[in-house]
C-alpha cells in the first residue's frame, strides 16, 4: 500500500480525537456560500437533478403503459383531490427515462439493472442496451450503488465493475455498504480506512470517483475494550477523519443522516440531547460531498425511540390508498428545516440552506441533487387492481412513484 495514503496507529488516534472537537467552520470555505448560478439564480438545475432508481423501482419493473394510474393534476398536491386523469403509466427503463426527462430530470442513479421484459428490451438488459436507452431519451447515468465493498476490493470483480461503468458512461461508483461491516473495533475501521484510501486512489487514476452512501450503522459507536477512548465516537466521524478527501467521497442521504443522529445520541446524554452534529459534518467535509440523496420526511413528535421520521403522510382529502401518500421534496420537516411549522431541531437546516451553504468542489464535478424516497412506490397488486373503481374506493396507487418524481422535481427546480 502506498505510504502516501497509509495512516499509522498514532495518526488514526489523533485524527479520531480531532474529529470529535472540530469546529463547524474549521475547513469550510467562504466560497461555499456562493450560488452556482448567481445570487438570484436557481439552486437546483435540470443538469444537477437526478433520481434514485430505488424511488421508482415499481415503475421500472412493470411493462410500459400496461398499468393505469394517476399522476396528479395541475393543482395537486395543494388540492389533494386533483388527481388528474386516469392514464397509462410509464414502465421499463426507457418509458421511465422518457417520463423523467419530460418532468425535468437529466440524471438517473442505478441500484440494479433488471426490469420487466419490454417489447424492445429484455428483463435483464445489458449495460450497453441501457446506455442506448439513456441516450435516446436525453438522460445520463449519475452513478451506481452496485459497486459493493467486496466487489471493489477484489481483482476480477473490480475489473468487471469498472468495465460496466465504462459501458454505462459512469464516473461515480459508490456503495451504501459499511466499509468495515457492522463491527465496532478500532482495527477493523483502521484497516477499512487504509483499504479505501488505496482503492479510491486507484479508481481516481482510472478516471472514477469512489463514494460511500452512509446509512444506519455508520452512526453507531465504537465498542472496543482496547480503545475505550473511542467509545463515544461515531464511526462516520472516524472514517471521515482517517480517509483522504482526494480519494474517498460521500453521498449524503438526508433521511438516514437525521434519523440516525437522533437514534444514536452520546451515551449518558439527557433525553433530547447529545445528537451528532449534521451541519458541522457537512460543512467540515464539503469538498468531498459529491451529491445528496434528497429524501424528505416528517418528524414524529411522539418520541425519538424507534423511528423519529416518516416518509409517508396522511394527506387530508387525498382519495387513494386510505388517504396515505408519499412526502414530496420540500414538503417535510427535513426539507423545510428549523422554521415555523418545520423541524423542532435547529440542527436540521433544511434543503435550501444545505444546498447553498454546503458546496462540493467543482474540480471533482458538479454537485448532484438526487431525489429519493424509500416510500416512493405506492401499493399495487396486479391480481386485484381495478382501475375502474372511483378514486375514493381505490385502495391502490400505482402512480405514486411517478407523482413523487414529478412534484419533487417541480418543487426543487423552483427553489430560489
Amino acid at each position: 500500500m502506498s505510504e502516501e495514503v497509509r495512516l499509522d496507529r498514532r495518526k488514526f488516534l489523533g485524527a479520531a480525537a480531532g474529529v470529535a472537537g472540530a469546529a463547524a467552520l474549521g475547513t469550510w470555505s467562504p466560497w461555499a456560500q456562493s450560488r452556482p448560478n448567481g445570487p438570484n439564480g436557481p439552486i437546483v438545475t435540470n443538469e444537477t437533478l437526478g433520481i434514485q432508481h430505488f424511488s421508482v423501482r415499481d415503475a421500472v419493473n412493470r411493462v410500459d403503459k400496461a398499468v393505469m394510474g394517476y399522476l396528479g393534476g395541475p393543482t395537486f398536491p395543494e388540492n389533494p383531490a386533483d388527481l388528474g386523469p386516469l392514464v397509462p403509466l410509464p414502465g421499463g427503463f426507457e418509458g421511465v427515462f422518457e417520463y423523467l426527462r419530460s418532468v425535468g430530470y437529466r440524471g438517473f442513479e442505478f441500484f440494479q439493472l433488471t426490469q420487466a421484459a419490454q417489447a424492445n428490451s429484455p428483463a435483464n438488459p445489458t449495460p450497453a442496451q441501457i446506455k442506448a436507452m439513456l441516450d435516446r431519451t436525453g438522460m445520463r447515468a449519475m452513478g451506481t450503488h452496485q459497486g459493493g465493498t467486496t466487489l471493489l476490493q477484489t481483482g476480477g470483480a473490480r475489473r468487471r465493475t469498472l468495465d460496466f461503468a465504462v459501458q454505462m458512461g459512469l464516473r461515480y461508483i459508490g456503495t451504501a455498504g459499511d466499509p468495515a461491516g457492522t463491527t465496532n473495533t478500532f482495527n477493523a475501521w483502521k484497516d477499512a480506512a487504509n483499504n479505501f484510501n488505496s482503492i479510491g486512489k486507484e479508481l481516481l487514476n482510472e478516471g472514477f470517483v469512489f463514494f460511500f452512501h452512509p446509512e444506519g450503522t455508520w452512526w453507531t459507536f465504537f465498542n472496543d475494550s482496547q480503545h475505550p477512548e473511542l467509545n463515544n465516537l461515531h464511526k462516520i466521524d472516524f472514517f471521515a477523519g482517517n480517509t483522504d478527501p482526494r480519494y474517498v467521497f460521500f453521498e449524503i442521504d438526508t433521511y438516514h443522516m437525521y434519523q440516525n443522529r437522533v437514534l444514536n445520541p452520546l451515551p449518558g446524554s439527557a433525553p433530547g440531547t447529545g445528537y451528532w452534529d449534521a451541519e458541522s459534518f457537512m460543512k467540515r467535509n464539503w469538498k468531498r460531498i459529491m451529491g445528496f440523496h434528497i429524501k424528505d420526511a416528517v418528524r414524529q413528535r411522539r418520541g425519538d425511540v424507534t423511528s423519529p421520521y416518516t416518509q409517508e403522510t396522511a394527506r387530508p382529502g387525498f382519495p387513494l390508498n386510505g388517504g396515505v401518500d408519499a412526502i414530496y421534496s420540500l414538503e417535510g420537516d427535513i426539507g423545510k428545516g428549523n422554521v415555523p411549522g418545520g423541524d423542532p431541531d435547529p440542527n436540521v437546516i433544511g434543503f435550501r440552506r444545505t444546498f447553498t451553504e454546503v458546496r462540493s468542489t467543482r474540480a471533482k464535478g458538479y454537485r448532484f441533487h438526487i431525489v429519493e424516497s424509500d416510500s416512493g412506490p405506492g401499493p399495487y397488486t396486479a391480481a386485484t387492481y381495478n382501475p375502474n373503481l372511483p378514486p375514493a374506493l381505490q385502495p391502490q396507487d400505482p402512480g405514486r412513484s411517478m407523482r413523487l418524481a414529478k412534484i419533487s422535481a417541480r418543487n426543487l427546480l423552483g427553489l430560489q
